[in-house]
């Protein structure tokens, strides 16, 4: 059976438990940027082949 943790014991885990969280957040902050990111590169990108007049269609004049 374990034996309960001594009050230093037990800060130590907190701020090891506090740290981890911390950086967990900070990796998950992180991907949620670079997910936004990507969207408005991917919606600019649409938005821009919209408005120009395409490229591949050759115009014949009579």
């Amino acid at each position: 059976m374990d034996s309960p943790l001594t009050p230093e014991q037990l800060a130590l885990f907190r701020a090891r438990q506090k740290s981890r969280s911390r950086a967990l957040a900070a990796v998950l902050g992180a991907l949620v940027v670079l997910f936004f990111a990507i969207t408005v590169v991917k919606i600019a990108k649409q938005a821009e082949n919209r408005t120009s007049p395409p490229t591949s269609v050759a115009t014949q004049e009579s």
